[in-house]
Parts: structure tokens; C-alpha cells; sequence
């Protein structure tokens, strides 16, 4: 974590120094005294930093006044403007205030977001302008979530890493142990929904599936599509006939109210979620919670867990970079991720808060197994990106081509090429 003490004792040991050479310095005194009131006044001018984040008041309204005030008390001469909006409203004020000279200095932002905007030409860029103690302290496929080329646009904050929770009385039931990959889960699918009635899982959107598979989105120079191989039409295929013998649902792929809806009404016996999933279940169907077990998530070949990651970034138009990317990274360090993880179960994006001892305190609730399988699989995890300012459109039409396969029966190669034109489309425009 960066602190500013040594730079608050250097300018405190700066002023004293300016201070003495009135008294004891040679040649025109009223010229020293106009340049140390000069410098004194400018040591005294405020810096205004303005932070704008994502729906998190008034439920953290107390831990934001009190980081904030914290951060002030060993600045004085910053002063931290706190503003709070809801997560469809961020991104079109956030490109108002930009376009009108009026941007904030510090943003809450999600990956998709910042790679948007990072694509303009909107954020700093933090590999040029943080220090290498600043950026040293995190995960490094975390860090690298919000990178385009050899450029980084944000520092990772919190996340929610997945799980997989099952209903125990439904594996029971079908007479099968929670699966460890997704080839496993396909291979007992059909068993769940014969013995049970449930469906055993709802797939992730083709996109993700991709991703978790190893399987390339864009080639090496993010120039052309590169997903459209026959390892993805085999992939997509396998699902296809999943769904076609009604081992798997046709719908709901990817959306997460609708699993957590068929999970909390015991037609899905497994869900991959955040742990802080198990809380909500716990409040609205307690009957379905008193079943639930936790193991690790079930993956792809390339053995990453999913981890959707909320970022903190400097757009280019602050007037204030220095102040503003050593407060982002202060509201990001490890201390203050760590106390923030202990007041809601999300997950920290730096290597040393993610080994405290907090997160695997607690074995015999569902809730602390949740943390410690969480906490173990950190250092695995990764955020879905490609690194492309258009990636939200690219996954779009991979997933719509998809769709057109699993609900409308189309050909999974004649889908996939026509997916393959429209993101080189996509890539081709500038």
C-alpha cells in the first residue's frame, strides 16, 4: 500500500527549511519572503478530488465517510468529494461530464466499462502513470483485467469469485457427487433430470464458455475473430444435444436471476455464483438453504474460476492524476480491501489481503467453507476480458449466434461463420 507519510515529512522538513532561510539566508530578503509565502501558499491550496462509485450507499455510507475521512486526515491538503449513482446512470454521466470538461477524478467502474472508455481515449493510462509500489500489490490476472496492449487503465477492487453450491437432498436423490469440470457435469445431466425432475446446471453463455475452454476469442493481435474452429463447433454441439435430450435447459444460459430463481426453487440442483449468493437464499428460501453444500467451482480445461471485477479509474480529463491515482490505489490497497471484504462477502484483488487468516477462519458453516474455497481459488482467478474497447459488441453476437443454435435449431458451423464475419466487421471499424 502506498501512504503518503514520508511525502507529508519531506514537505514538513521542506517548509521548515523554507522557513529558516528567512532568517538566515544572504542577498534580497523581501525577494526569499515573497517566494517562501509563494510556496507556503501553494502547499496550503486544497486539491479536490472527486470519487464517484456504484450503488453502495446508504448500505456502506459509514465505511466510505470513514475511509475517506482517514485518507484526508493524512492529507490535508486533499479534500475527497464522495458521490454515489445507481449502475445503468454511471457510464452516460460519466461520458457527459468528460465531454463537458467536468469529469470526476477517481470512478468506480466495472471491466467492461473501463475497456470501453479505456478504447476512447478516456482513462489513464496507470502502467505510465502509477508507480511500480502502487501497481506492484495485486493478483496479476486481475491487474490485467483492464488492459489494452501493453497499457492498463484500472486498478482492480473487489470481486465476487464463483462457487459452486448444490442442493445436496437433489445429488442425493439422483445418486451422483457434485461434479469437478463442466464434461463432468454434461456426463451426469441426464441422470439429475431423470431421477429428479431438476436440471442439474444452466450453462454459462457461449462466450464464457469459450473463455473457461481456452478456446481464443480474437487472434494474437486482436485483429481478426479466432473462435470459429472446429474444437467451438464440437463445443457447441455437445450443448446442443444436451439440450435437444432435455438433459439441459434452453433457456436462461448466462443469466444469473434466472438460475438463482430456478435454484432457489429446486429446479437446478447446482448453481457456479458468488458466496455472497448464499445469503440472499438464506433470506428467501430458507427451506432450499438448509440443503445447500459448497465445493470448489466446476471449470473448463483451462481451470480458471470466473471472477466479474469492480474497478477504480482515473479518467485522463482530472486535472489532478497525481492526487487522484494515489487515492485509488489508497481505497485499493490491501488494508482497505481487506476491512471492506469483512463488512460484505466479496473478495479482494491484492495477493497479500487475500491470504489473511479472516477468510478461512470459520470451517463449519456453509458460509465460511464458502470463504475459504473462495480465498484458496483466488490466485486462479480471472475476469472475462479480451482486451478490446468493443468487446461487449464481439461477445454479443458470439452469444446471439449461439442462441440461434440451441433456441432456432441452426447449424452450429453456419452460425459460427457468420458470427466469424460480423466480429471481423466489428474489429474492421475504427
Amino acid at each position: 500500500m502506498i501512504r503518503k507519510k514520508k511525502a507529508g515529512i519531506m514537505a514538513a522538513i521542506l517548509a521548515t527549511m523554507l522557513t529558516a532561510s528567512v532568517f538566515t539566508g544572504c542577498g534580497n530578503k523581501d525577494k526569499d519572503n515573497a517566494n517562501n509565502a509563494g510556496d507556503n501558499k501553494k502547499q496550503e491550496e486544497k486539491v479536490t478530488v472527486e470519487f464517484w462509485t456504484i450503488s453502495l450507499q446508504p448500505t456502506f455510507t459509514d465505511f466510505f465517510n470513514d475511509l475517506i475521512k482517514k485518507y484526508e486526515g493524512a492529507h490535508p491538503n486533499v479534500k475527497v468529494n464522495w458521490t454515489d449513482m445507481p449502475y445503468d446512470a454511471i457510464q452516460n454521466k460519466l461520458i457527459t461530464s468528460v465531454a463537458g470538461n467536468t469529469a470526476p477524478d477517481v470512478v468506480n467502474l466495472n471491466t467492461g466499462m473501463a475497456l470501453t472508455l479505456a478504447g476512447k481515449g478516456a482513462l489513464v493510462d496507470l502502467n505510465k502513470e502509477a508507480t511500480e509500489e502502487q501497481k506492484s500489490i495485486y493478483i496479476k490476472t486481475l491487474w490485467e483485467s483492464a488492459k489494452l496492449n501493453d497499457s492498463v487503465y484500472a486498478f482492480p477492487w473487489y470481486g465476487a469469485p464463483s462457487i459452486l453450491m448444490y442442493n445436496k437432498e437433489l445429488l442425493d436423490k439422483a445418486g451422483v457427487t457434485p461434479p469437478k469440470t463442466f464434461d463432468e457435469m454434461l456426463s451426469v445431466a441426464k441422470q439429475v433430470k431423470d431421477k429428479t425432475g431438476a436440471y442439474i446446471y444452466i450453462p454459462e453463455d457461449f462466450t464464457r464458455m469459450l473463455f473457461l475452454n481456452g478456446l481464443d476469442i480474437v487472434n494474437a493481435d486482436k485483429s481478426k475473430a479466432a473462435f470459429n474452429t472446429p474444437e467451438a463447433v464440437e463445443l457447441l454441439n455437445k450443448y446442443k444435444k444436451a439440450v435437444e435430450d432435455g438433459s439441459l435447459p434452453k433457456t436462461g444460459w448466462g443469466k444469473w436471476d434466472e438460475m438463482l430463481k430456478q435454484f432457489s426453487t429446486k429446479k437446478l440442483a447446482m448453481i457456479n455464483s458468488g458466496a455472497q449468493t448464499l445469503k440472499r437464499i438464506k433470506d428467501e428460501a430458507p427451506d432450499v438453504y438448509k440443503n445447500i453444500e459448497v465445493t470448489t467451482p466446476i471449470v473448463g480445461k483451462t481451470g480458471q474460476v470466473l471472477n466479474p471485477i469492480m474497478n477504480i479509474v482515473v479518467p485522463e480529463a482530472s486535472k489532478h492524476h497525481k492526487e487522484a491515482i494515489d487515492f485509488a490505489n489508497f481505497v485499493t490497497n490491501d488494508e482497505n480491501q481487506l476491512a471492506f471484504c469483512k463488512t460484505v462477502q466479496i473478495f479482494p484483488s491484492t495477493s497479500k489481503a487475500a491470504q489473511d487468516p479472516f477468510f478461512r477462519q470459520d470451517k463449519d458453516t456453509v458460509e465460511g467453507k464458502a470463504l475459504s474455497i473462495v480465498a484458496d481459488e483466488l490466485e486462479k482467478s480471472a475476469d472475462l476480458t479480451i482486451g478490446l474497447a468493443k468487446e461487449g459488441d464481439i461477445f454479443t453476437v458470439i452469444n446471439k449466434a449461439a442462441e440461434s443454435v440451441i433456441l432456432g435449431g441452426k447449424d452450429a458451423k453456419a452460425a459460427l461463420d457468420q458470427a466469424e464475419k460480423d466480429v471481423n466487421n466489428l474489429l474492421s471499424q475504427k
